[in-house]
């Protein structure tokens, strides 16, 4: 996959920004509600990777932006940190302040209206891609475009996750060194930004994914055990263990459950851990770092690694890079 692209924006001139048309950017024109504040600015951020681009703007003052209405755009979530906003998209009004997300469709115009001091979180999704992820998770075929509900609740458990990492990808992230320049925390971060949304939000294929799966017997369950023991460096997603092992990720997940009591992924999580480990015994202090091993090994939270080694070896990672001396 492509690596992660980065932009930064600010302006402080009203005029500048009224006709600003930025390429790759979420937000494609401004127009100012009224004669501007002195302190105006209108201020953006975020970082695009393959099927995802989030961005978060500030504006000092009222407006009314336009997102495209590309043939190929995806579906978009916007939701306010601060302040309110109003939407209409397809003939379809939408008032929203934080806590509830405004979610469009593919193709079509998309007209937001701003309170002045305002912040506001734009997610854009590849259609296609989170329809393979339905897919995957079903382990059939379904109707595209998916036809999702214009609202979303942040406030319901599934919300607040899935609202955590857009927050988690967006402010963890530093050209050079975020945590989307590394496929091993990237690849299977995404897949859990795409999966949450499909838990949070109200489709057509709700119930069934949420509806029981029956498991099978161990085979497929001791295929992927022993791929992930063979090559824990890659940048494994559920959705790819479960495509190598013929089964839906919903499936795999039961049949592991059943088998083994945990999931795939947190089995990967003990090897990978297993590895740390054993990086940080083989190199001296200056050769390699706790933060830097956590990275390579998959872990996005290096504050998590250090509480889930500790739990596992009974030391600080940072003891075993220094070695028994300093026991």
């Amino acid at each position: 996959m492509a690596d992660p692209q980065y932009f930064t924006f600010r302006e402080v001139d009203p005029d500048v920004a009224e006709s600003v048309v930025r390429d790759g950017d979420a937000i494609t024109s401004l127009d100012l509600l009224r004669r501007p504040t002195p302190e105006f600015s209108y201020d953006a951020y975020g970082v695009a990777r393959g099927p995802v681009n989030i961005e978060e703007a500030w504006y000092s003052d009222g407006t009314r932006l336009g997102l495209p209405a590309d043939d190929d755009a995806g579906y978009t979530i916007g939701f306010p940190v601060q302040g309110a906003m109003q939407s209409e998209h397809r003939g379809v009004e939408v008032d929203t302040a934080p806590g509830r997300a405004a979610v469009f469709q593919p193709v079509g115009e998309i007209d937001i209206t701003t309170d002045p001091d305002y912040d506001l979180l734009v997610v854009r999704i590849d259609a296609g891609a989170l329809e393979d992820a339905l897919e995957g998770r079903l382990g059939h075929d379904v109707a595209r475009p998916l036809r999702l509900a214009p609202t979303m609740d942040l406030d319901t458990a599934a919300g607040r996750v899935w609202a955590g990492l857009v927050r988690l990808i967006l402010d963890g992230d530093t050209p050079g060194g975020g945590m989307l320049d590394n496929p091993t925390i990237a690849e299977p971060l995404q897949e859990s930004l795409l999966a949450s949304l499909l838990q949070a939000i109200d489709h057509p294929y709700r119930e069934e994914l949420e509806a029981p799966v029956r498991s099978w017997a161990p085979g497929p369950v001791r295929r992927t055990m022993e791929t992930i023991e063979a090559f824990p460096e890659r940048p494994f997603t559920i959705a790819d263990l479960a495509h190598d092992a013929g089964l839906s990720v919903r499936t795999l997940q039961e049949s592991w459950l059943r088998h083994l009591g945990v999931r795939p992924g947190h089995y990967l999580q003990q090897v990978r851990l297993a590895r740390a480990h054993l990086d940080l015994q083989q190199h001296a202090p200056g050769e390699a770092t706790v933060v830097g091993t956590a990275y390579q090994w998959g872990f996005a939270n290096p504050v998590s690694f250090v509480g889930t080694y500790g739990t596992r070896y009974g030391l600080p990672p940072s003891q075993t890079l220094r070695g028994p001396a300093y026991a």
